[in-house]
């Protein structure tokens, strides 16, 4: 199949007190998980996207440190790169906000490696590393290679 449409996004990591931000989204009779983020704007780097995309999201204010993850997603509409970014937890508390409602967001929270433990959970590092040695990361980035994405 061939993409003529590209999307370019960033989406922030935010480990406060071993618990990870994410915001839940409805997929038919399911859930899953996903930490905040979307596609940049034009002039925009992906660091600020990050935080803005957060504070958009769940009113979380965050600062962008560094990238840890490459998501490469092929959807039914278009081809997504997306960066994600370890940040840095600077304030607010997670709430829907009008962007997060309109963009089919239906809940946001802090969550443990135990809350997480039957949830579908993306990006998947955040599953498969745990939040304590995410929390750590700092050398390299994971690129995880090309997965499709059923939306």
């Amino acid at each position: 199949m061939a993409f003529h449409n590209h999307r370019i996004a960033a989406g922030g990591i935010i480990i406060n007190y071993r618990k990870i931000l994410l915001v839940r989204y409805r997929d038919g009779e399911s859930t899953y998980l996903v930490a905040p983020g979307g596609a940049i704007e034009d002039g925009e780097s992906l660091a600020c996207a990050a935080q803005r995309e957060v504070k958009e999201e769940t009113g979380v204010m965050c600062k962008a440190k560094w990238p840890v993850m490459i998501d490469n997603l092929k959807t039914s509409r278009y081809q997504m790169v997306k960066i994600w970014y370890l940040c840095d937890y600077i304030g607010g508390d997670p709430s829907l906000t009008p962007d997060a409602e309109k963009e089919g967001i239906i809940e946001i929270g802090w969550y443990s490696d135990e809350d997480l433990h039957t949830e579908t959970v993306f990006p998947e590092i955040i599953q498969s590393m745990k939040i304590d040695a995410l929390s750590k990361l700092q050398n390299g980035i994971i690129d995880s290679g090309v997965r499709t994405a059923h939306w």
